[in-house]
């Protein structure tokens, strides 16, 4: 009886060996082998190798994918035809792709060290007379067009947020702040901040101990203050003032530097004591992250309360004093507009002295001046008034020198009977640091409009 053997192809044949030498599959060249009935030929074959076929990723290229429509139930996004032109690449030299941020009918892209911009659906032509003119294409991605100055996103993409026309971002390898509107590519970092992000941008990517550390620039938009935020985050930051008026113990704020900065004053208006992991504006809220966690602000009547915690540290502005820059002048008072309590925690005074063959900065050092109301006993046992005096709706004081190291406890906020009669700190320009702290924390809503002093030439 003969073997029976199972065909595992269709339209082929079986040749079989003599004993054992096995059988072999022959496939019949015409359809189901009809007597000239049609036949198959071989078709294309491949007629070169690649020997370093494998996967190449290309950092500074693009490509996209057939469409998607939800109303027609069409989706090609599986699909990329090499028969379409469906790559755009960027010079390469500018380093990777970063960010990709859909504007209109563009497209703009972020790369390490170049921000760029590409036509979506269109491209760019030019008249004889060097017109450009802007015309519908086959081509998704259609021209690039670089923008004009050397920034890039570096390799920081978090640090993107956008608000209107209006994105801003972090070039920390370049140390700036950039925003990128209608006028092109702008440093907001210059405006009074170009050495602060220029040091603290630096020590974003290395840890102190040589080793590289990554570093966060976390970016988002406030859309209900107006404010563009900027966390910088990293182990070597260092925060803002640590001691309280009335204690020494100090609260840890290392770590990070959280700012924002404002189109209204042209600036960075403040420095915030919160270390968001993210954040983002919805329905004219700004939310953050802390961890998992999402939180909204403004939200609370309690002032200085981040994540539900109240911060001991005080609130705190600093001043640079400057009229007339060239000159050694006295800084004779201290004066102030806007809500009861806030006190001078530090004046300083600087002159450059020519001492031989050298230079050297003086400092002179004025007393703290505590808020209005406070009093102390002098050497005569006279209850004396040292804060602020309130007169005509403004605060103010007269500045003394601060006895020299060891011959008073001037740290104990006036409570000792020596003063020095010294009216006025000399120097070129003075730093004042106004301070406001509520012991118990209440956070309650305080204002500080304007800080000014007569100076004497």
């Amino acid at each position: 009886m003969p073997k029976q053997i199972e065909i595992s192809y269709y339209n082929a044949f079986i040749l079989t060996g003599s004993g054992n030498s096995g059988y072999w599959h022959v496939e019949e060249s015409r359809i189901k082998g009809d007597f000239n009935g049609k036949g198959t030929d071989y078709g294309a074959r491949a007629y070169t190798t690649d020997e370093e076929y494998g996967t190449r990723r290309r950092p500074n290229a693009m490509i996209y994918s057939g469409v998607y429509n939800s109303k027609t139930k069409t989706n090609n996004t599986n699909q990329f035809s090499i028969a379409e032109s469906i790559t755009r690449a960027v010079d390469v030299s500018n380093g990777s792709i970063q960010k990709l941020h859909a504007e209109d009918t563009n497209l703009n892209i972020f790369q390490e060290h170049k921000v760029s911009r590409a036509l979506i659906d269109k491209d760019a032509i030019f008249t004889a007379e060097g017109q450009g003119l802007t015309v519908s294409g086959a081509n998704v991605i259609g021209q690039v067009q670089a923008y004009t100055g050397k920034f890039g996103i570096s390799n920081n993409p978090e640090s993107f947020a956008y608000y209107g026309n209006r994105k801003y971002f972090v070039d920390r390898q370049r140390g700036v702040v950039l925003r990128l509107s209608q006028d092109g590519l702008e440093p907001i970092s210059r405006y009074g901040m170009t050495d602060f992000f220029r040091d603290n941008l630096e020590k974003v990517k290395f840890s102190q101990s040589g080793g590289v550390e990554k570093g966060r620039l976390y970016g988002m938009y406030d859309e209900r203050f107006g404010e563009y935020i900027l966390s910088l985050q990293h182990s070597s930051l260092v925060g803002g003032k640590k001691t309280t008026p009335t204690s020494s113990a100090t609260t840890d704020q290392n770590g990070f530097l959280t700012l924002g900065f404002s189109e209204d004053s042209k600036g960075w208006v403040s420095f915030y004591s919160y270390k968001p992991t993210f954040g983002f504006s919805a329905l004219n809220q700004f939310y953050t992250f802390n961890g998992t966690d999402l939180y909204k602000h403004h939200s609370s009547e309690t002032y200085n309360k981040f994540y539900n915690s109240t911060y001991s540290d005080p609130s705190y502005v600093t001043f640079v004093m400057n009229d007339g820059a060239s000159s050694i002048k006295t800084f004779r008072t201290i004066n102030y507009e806007g809500s009861n309590g806030w006190s001078m925690d530090r004046a300083e005074a600087e002159t450059v002295l020519k001492l031989g063959a050298t230079n050297e900065i003086q400092k002179e050092e004025a007393y703290k001046i505590p808020e209005k109301g406070v009093t102390i006993l002098d050497a005569n046992g006279v209850t004396m008034d040292v804060g602020f005096k309130l007169r005509e709706s403004k605060y103010y004081a007269d500045l003394k020198q601060k006895i020299p190291y060891g011959l008073s406890d001037y740290n104990s906020n006036f409570n000792n009977n020596t003063l020095n009669t010294t009216l006025g700190i000399k120097g070129y320009h003075m730093e004042v640091d106004m301070l406001y702290h509520e012991p118990t924390g209440n956070g309650k809503l305080v204002e500080l409009f304007a800080v000014s002093n007569e100076i004497k030439i």
